[in-house]
């Protein structure tokens, strides 16, 4: 069983790449190519409940990690505007969502902690993009935000021992949060990467502080540390950008 799964797994990342290459040549047509990737990934979806029934570790939340890592690889695909970087872009994605796939069912904290920073960091910058091309679609932009991090964070919490009104909580407050900031972030004339880096920044920083909290080891040395970390990437991405004061 093992040995097919890490083939199927491949398979499913090459896959990837043919299907959004053979509907991209030479310019992505989204008529053709959202039908074909929503039909991939829901062939994906269903080999991956037969597989976690099989080793008996399905979970609903389990099964919607790999939708949320293809919907963030699809994001960005649509806004890499060079044909030859959308190549590399589909290489790399075969390795990440292979690996993710044979990894599937693993509850480890530092790969389900992996995972996400992976996801999230996809969804934002694909939709800090969307918003730069195409900002007539805000309010899209804005529920993707809060449904994309929402529910990336419950699916992070979900094998934490507390109840599912505990974690759902914290997850729809961080969603509202990032959705906050998503909006705010806008009215600055920074490039949407650097705004990408900032609401990554903060989701991680409420994501791993209220994992902390839920398994009660939450502390002021950890709230300093991730605060320092949060701070540090931001100033870093801020200085890596060319921006100066309005008069």
């Amino acid at each position: 069983m093992v040995k097919r799964h890490k083939l199927v797994c491949l398979c499913i990342g090459l896959a990837f790449l043919i299907i959004l290459q053979k509907f991209a040549t030479p310019e992505p047509v989204f008529r053709f190519l959202l039908p074909a990737f929503l039909l991939y990934a829901a062939a994906v979806n269903f080999y991956n409940r037969r597989y976690l029934k099989e080793i008996q570790k399905y979970n609903f939340w389990t099964a919607l990690r790999p939708l949320l890592l293809l919907a963030a690889g699809f994001g960005l695909f649509l806004v890499i505007p060079s044909e030859f970087f959308r190549g590399l872009f589909l290489i790399s994605c075969v390795a990440v969502i292979a690996v993710f796939e044979m990894l599937l069912g693993n509850q480890a904290e530092n790969i389900l902690l992996n995972e996400t920073l992976f996801i999230a960091f996809g969804i934002f910058f694909a939709l800090f993009a969307g918003y730069y091309y195409s900002p007539a679609y805000g309010p899209w932009y804005l529920a993707g935000i809060f449904f994309g991090s929402g529910l990336l964070a419950r699916s992070f919490y979900e094998f934490i021992p507390q109840s599912n009104k505990v974690k759902l909580a914290g997850s729809v407050a961080i969603g509202l949060f990032c959705a906050e900031l998503f909006w705010s972030l806008n009215f600055l004339h920074f490039h949407f990467s650097v705004l990408a880096v900032f609401l990554f920044n903060f989701f991680y920083f409420c994501l791993i502080l209220n994992y902390y909290f839920l398994f009660h080891i939450l502390n002021f040395k950890k709230i300093q540390f991730h605060f320092l970390l949060m701070a540090a990437t931001s100033v870093i991405a801020l200085a890596a950008t060319p921006w100066r004061i309005l008069q």
